[in-house]
């Protein structure tokens, strides 16, 4: 049971010598993490929407509202 807080402390470490030595993937994944859990839904709205307007071609154009009941005068009584 003495040699468990040396184990805990040796993978410690031997986490940090891996981060250290494979920084180049560990600190762009802390930077994306960090930037996930702390940046605001409607900044990355803002950010997605800034990146997509220059690649739409025109501006979205609402449909027109059409009218699912048509009435040209030959409606029965039982189709109220």
């Amino acid at each position: 049971m003495a040699g468990i807080p040396i184990v805990i402390v040796a993978y410690f470490f031997g986490g940090v010598s891996w981060a250290w030595s494979h920084a180049w993937l560990v600190v762009p994944a802390l930077v994306v993490a960090w930037l996930l859990l702390f940046v605001p839904s409607s900044t990355w709205a803002r950010i997605r929407s800034t990146l997509v307007a220059p690649l739409r071609r025109s501006p979205r154009v609402e449909a027109p509202a059409v009218s699912l009941h048509k009435r040209d005068g030959r409606e029965l009584i039982h189709s109220r």
